[in-house]
């Protein structure tokens, strides 16, 4: 039996010194399409603000428990999380059709044509078996070696689950995740071992497609760098001080006004900061794990300085899907399993047909593309802009001299960009 919702599972506001915000937090009578709580959290200036959303938030909620919504059932939560899931699954599968498809007929027509040849098999085996197989035992050393390497660190990332649970989506977004430190020859390589190990999971009836054929191989020699619009960076700066209480203003302006990898931002820590220097900078740990110092514009330093930190991280805990978040908001092309935190919620109006063609696709690595580019029509010295960016004067010269919609009149813009605060 499920246990029962009551207006004390909003809990009192609750100060944060770091942020100087006062905080709402709360579990919700309401589920979400996986069956769990939905959650409640907001931020407000001031404790009597917080207070009255308290109660407003605690009367609408009992009002909806009263109405009958939370309801007895004779399924276990695990039972009524697997139905809920299944009905998700059919509503994704047949986004015209999935109103007339009942659970009841999914459950037959899968009975009717299960196959008693298709095993489960964990990914912690199923890569143990591979790496067995003649295929790979045959190959040469290095064959071996980049193998193992790659599928242990794709094994490190996920959770030891069926092979056959994986989706196109998972595929995609960690083939071309930003906050990896890869070269595009090297997401090419994952991409190749994973789809080969994926086949040969198929050909072992382990599972009934490989997802990796959905996604689209990396072509490092068509991805050229290009910068974001003037209106672009406008647009993702104003979302970015207004989600989540603006815990994200730092990635985005160290990504954009500073061209700090993604990586190096989520591993950042606000003691590398100097602010009482002549140039105020900090120092980031790059690829290959070779540090360098970053000097930062005024137009960074304004963005920054007034929501430093004497300590911690300068990213949040939930920085990847905050990044995915404000994207989405922007109105780019992203997957809805990337954005499934409770700061989502109140954005749901902005977060329609998330993965429709008809919005763009997110270029892989633009904001520091973007970052560098107008850096060096800045100051126009491909030496100084490749120690600043932690790249060589020779991809500096090829890759940054000329960008399509990058002038003296919109690096003026750029520049111009300013907070609200």
């Amino acid at each position: 039996m499920k246990q029962l919702w009551d207006i004390s599972a909003i809990k009192e506001p609750k100060y944060n010194p770091d942020r100087k915000v006062w905080e709402v937090y709360g579990v919700l009578p309401k589920r979400d399409a996986n069956g769990k709580r939905k959650r409640l959290r907001k931020v407000f200036d001031t404790k009597e603000q917080a207070i009255a959303f308290r109660k407003s938030q605690q009367d609408e909620w009992k009002v909806y428990s009263l109405q009958g919504n939370v309801r007895k059932t004779r399924l276990t939560e695990e039972q009524e999380s697997d139905a809920i899931n299944s009905l998700k699954l059919i509503r994704t599968k047949f986004p015209d059709s999935w109103e007339s498809i009942s659970l009841f007929n999914a459950v037959s027509f899968y009975c009717n044509q299960y196959d008693p040849n298709h095993k489960i098999m964990l990914l912690d085996d199923a890569i143990k078996r591979y790496l067995k197989s003649p295929k790979i035992s045959r190959s040469s050393d290095l064959h071996q070696k980049q193998t193992r390497n790659k599928l242990e660190t794709f094994r490190e990332h996920f959770d030891n689950r069926e092979v056959s649970d994986f989706t196109a989506d998972e595929m995609e977004e960690y083939i071309y995740d930003e906050n990896k430190d890869w070269a595009d020859k090297t997401r090419a390589n994952h991409y190749a071992i994973l789809h080969t190990f994926f086949n040969f999971c198929l050909k072992k009836d382990l599972l009934l497609k490989n997802p990796v054929s959905k996604v689209d191989k990396p072509a490092p020699e068509n991805l050229e760098p290009v910068a974001l619009r003037i209106p672009e960076v406008e647009k993702l700066m104003k979302i970015a001080e207004e989600v989540d209480a603006g815990s994200m203003i730092p990635y985005f302006a160290l990504a954009i006004f500073s061209a700090v990898r993604p990586s190096e931002i989520l591993r950042l820590r606000w003691e590398k900061f100097v602010w009482d220097d002549d140039k105020p900078c900090f120092v980031v740990e790059g690829k290959g794990k070779r540090r360098r110092s970053v000097d930062m514009h005024e137009t960074c330093i304004k963005w920054i300085k007034p929501l430093a930190q004497e300590e911690g991280d300068v990213a949040p805990a939930n920085a990847k899907k905050l990044f995915n978040l404000i994207r989405a908001i922007a109105g780019y092309r992203v997957s809805r399993s990337s954005i499934e935190i409770a700061e989502a919620e109140e954005w749901e109006s902005k977060l329609q047909d998330l993965d429709s063609e008809k919005r763009p696709e997110w270029v892989r690595d633009v904001m520091r593309h973007t970052g560098i580019t107008y850096y060096h029509r800045l100051i126009n010295d491909k030496n100084q802009v490749a120690s600043w960016a932690g790249n060589s004067p020779q991809i500096i010269d090829s890759n940054y001299r000329a960008v399509d919609g990058v002038t003296a009149s919109t690096c003026k813009k750029f520049w111009d960009i300013l907070p609200n605060y």
